[in-house]
């Protein structure tokens, strides 16, 4: 078996904390509901559209809970979604604890890629915060033009790196965008459980990640990560 020579990490939540973010957006669908369609509608309302939207693995939970409260006015759906779009490149992001210490561990060693649905905006928050001068292959999803779960998305990244997907580790929160699609192009994969994915339900056996951890300082332990450290 190909010995693990490159990580390709999601950048919501195993590297910035969304916590924050999460909160604004929940505040931004209540408001930007009302003000469309005069509907109010609760924080619960949307913490629940958005429990929906991961039990039945759709890839854009932004869009999923925006047409829950919008439907069938397409219009409606498109205006908020476009707003959002914009309220969504000043959201407040945090660095997450401990993600720095373990990506001066694994730069050199390992090549790094990033592989995330992002807008380009994000660039510039990582580089301010000393992130991204670790990563080797830095195109998000916007940059590339494919979303994850497409394959695609991961195939370009991997191909960025000079990378084949039998050497490469993935690592992210989300078993339906980040863990399944990795594991059908044959990639190692680990499940960070942290954010509003942690207890997503696999569908069956086949989509069991390699590993799962719970917290950051974990990651350095993975038997092919350390195997390379040592």
């Amino acid at each position: 078996m190909p010995e693990i020579t490159t990580i390709l990490f999601d950048v919501g939540w195993p590297i910035i904390d969304e916590t924050e973010a999460h909160e604004g957006w929940y505040q931004f669908i209540i408001d930007a509901v009302k003000n469309r369609t005069g509907r109010n509608i609760t924080r619960e309302e949307v913490l629940l559209a958005q429990a929906e939207g991961i039990a039945c693995y759709s890839p854009s939970l932004f869009s999923y809970v925006i047409w829950q409260f919008t439907r069938p006015d397409e219009k409606a759906f498109h205006e908020i979604r476009r707003g959002f779009e914009e309220y969504y490149t000043h959201c407040a992001y945090r660095i997450q604890d401990g993600i720095k210490d373990v990506l001066e561990k694994l730069h050199g060693p390992f090549k790094l890629g990033i592989a995330a649905n992002q807008p380009t905006a994000i660039y510039e928050f990582l580089k301010k915060n000393g992130i991204l001068k670790y990563f080797d292959s830095t195109m998000v999803s916007e940059e590339i033009g494919y979303s994850k779960p497409d394959l695609r998305m991961f195939i370009r990244v991997l191909e960025n790196l000079n990378s084949s997907p039998e050497e490469a580790l993935m690592i992210g929160d989300r078993p339906d965008n980040d863990i399944v699609p990795a594991k059908l192009l044959g990639m190692k994969t680990v499940w960070l459980r942290i954010g509003p994915h942690r207890d997503q339900k696999l569908r069956y056996p086949a989509e069991k990640p390699d590993y799962e951890i719970d917290t950051i300082d974990r990651i350095p332990e993975i038997p092919e990560i350390r195997a390379r450290l040592s």
